[in-house]
């Protein structure tokens, strides 16, 4: 087995990684980002419509910023850390420019977008903006870390981590073909959130909680698994239709052609949060006046002169389609986006274990139970930069240390002719969408729980694998699916993202977060 050797390791090529990559390399000589896919192509980064945050405007302040992010939270995001995203925002965004990353520009100034959930506008997008346009972002920072001498290992996945003394100081990798041993000083895990693991979903098929595992196997805490953001807008299976629109005129509709949204949000109508209108129509859709398990958004409502000039390439691509947006209502339906759950850190990115850092949608705590649109992509520039940085500092005052690998190796599957783990994560994908989506009740998540440690007893039983990498797939799917069932059943009320139809109503009493910690202990934090 080939054993090798960083300061630094990255794990994972989206915009976090790369972020904290550069960061890490100003101090140490040794970074390596290790990929299962490709660096810069993998991913949620790669897909993203390039929204970002800050406040850029002489009207806005970090504070006001900080006021809106904990609002959109429902009051339980991470102070510390929502107020570091606020104060960091703008220095970490406007630095994308020196990158080559380009703004939408009027005048030689940025143009400041309104999107759900904030007072004022601050969301920039990129120029020119378009589906997946945000892919020019963790390309630019490739770019910028082979100019730096950063070392990068694609298609491979990392298995397991490995400790001594308290302290993480290895992981072993696997391609299909070898295993490899990596040693390291220090480690950021940057790996995404695990969106793909619902049966509808925005997320490309490797966001599947890798970094969840693989912290909370060597000790790290869990937070905030319960909240999961479903975008409420998604046509033809993965378009995203933002937010952008409704701020033009666009309108919800339902089956019977009813404006329904003023029922749950009568203030904000179709500005309202992601939470708010994805569960909006998930009950339009039960209560039965949805459409194909959707409901409509109408363009009709955008002034002709706005609608052609500022929404050209969604005409021209959905005509192509053949919607055409100018007469015609378009199905969209909720779907999986984003998890604001995931590895507690401190304000260093530190873990509660030591030598393990984390950064980006891996992370939980920065957003509470809601994320504000446009706010993830900033989330993992700031903290990106914070993880690489901390993470170096750690590196430069440790040694390497070795520990035998072997056995895990020899506890894995043999390698066989016949394989079950495609079909039992397709059954967890199934009972997630079915009992811990977008709406949820008691009876649901215990059948949940009960249908997942089925599963789970029958993933401990095998013996044989025609792919270990599926294996490993179905090990970190399985344990996502179970922190987030404990923590849904664990907090009994609805806030944001988590919806409970037998406990409807916010309540105070729950304005806590939920900890999930070794031996998944659950332990409750004050907000």
């Amino acid at each position: 087995m080939e054993k090798i050797k960083c300061d630094v390791l990255i794990i994972g090529g989206g915009l976090a990684g790369l972020r904290a990559a550069i960061e890490a390399k100003k101090q140490v000589k040794e970074v390596l980002v290790l990929t299962k896919g490709y660096a810069g192509r993998g991913g949620c980064s790669a897909i993203s419509e390039g929204i970002l945050n800050a406040p850029l405007d002489k009207n806005d302040s970090s504070k006001l910023y900080s006021k809106d992010i904990q609002k959109g939270s429902i009051n339980v995001c991470d102070p510390k850390l929502s107020e570091i995203l606020s104060k960091n925002a703008k220095s970490a965004i406007l630095s994308l420019e020196k990158y080559g990353v380009e703004f939408k520009k009027e005048n030689g100034n940025l143009v400041l977008n309104s999107s759900g959930g904030h007072s004022v506008p601050r969301t920039v997008r990129i120029d020119p903006p378009g589906p997946g346009c945000g892919r020019v972002i963790p390309f630019k920072l490739m770019e910028e870390a082979k100019k730096r001498g950063i070392k990068f290992l694609e298609g491979k996945t990392l298995m397991k981590l490995f400790q001594s003394n308290g302290r993480v100081i290895s992981g072993l990798a696997y391609d299909e073909k070898n295993f490899l041993e990596i040693s390291f000083k220090s480690i950021v895990i940057a790996t995404g959130g695990a969106g793909s693991i619902y049966k509808n979903s925005t997320n490309p098929s490797d966001v599947e909680g890798d970094g969840y595992f693989l912290g909370f196997d060597v000790g790290a805490s869990l937070i905030d698994m319960e909240y999961i953001q479903f975008f409420p807008t998604v046509a033809l299976k993965s378009y995203l239709i933002l937010p952008f629109v409704f701020n033009d005129g666009a309108i919800l509709l339902n089956s019977k052609g009813e404006r329904f949204i003023g029922k749950y949000d009568p203030a904000l109508m179709e500005k309202t949060t992601r939470d708010i209108m994805s569960r909006a129509i998930f009950t339009e859709v039960l209560e039965g006046r949805g459409i194909d398990g959707g409901v409509f958004i109408s363009y009709k409502e955008i002034p002709e002169n706005i609608l052609k000039a500022k929404y050209s390439k969604e005409l021209t691509f959905f005509l192509s389609k053949g919607i055409d947006l100018t007469k015609e209502n378009l199905l969209v339906k909720p779907s999986c986006h984003f998890f604001m759950g995931g590895l507690k850190i401190n304000e260093k990115c530190e873990t509660n274990v030591l030598g393990l850092y984390a950064c980006g949608e891996v992370v939980g705590g920065t957003h509470g139970a809601n994320r504000l649109a446009g706010n993830a992509l900033a989330e993992a520039l700031v903290f990106g930069e914070i993880a690489g940085k901390y993470a170096a500092e750690f590196a430069l005052t440790n040694k390497f240390e070795h520990v035998n690998t072997e056995s895990f190796i020899d506890s894995l599957p043999k390698i066989g002719d016949k394989s079950i783990e495609k079909e039992l994560i397709q059954q967890i994908k199934d009972i997630l969408w079915e009992y811990l989506g977008i709406v949820r009740d008691e009876k649901g998540i215990k059948k949940a729980i009960h249908e997942i440690s089925q599963i789970r007893n029958t993933f401990e039983n095998i013996k044989t694998s025609k792919n270990l990498l599926n294996y490993i797939k179905l090990r970190n799917i399985l344990f996502v699916s179970e922190v987030i069932a404990l923590a849904a059943l664990e907090r009994k009320e609805s806030r944001g993202a988590h919806y409970r139809t037998d406990y409807p109503k916010e309540n105070d009493e729950w304005k806590k977060a939920i900890l999930i910690q070794k031996e998944f202990k659950i332990s409750h934090e004050a907000r």
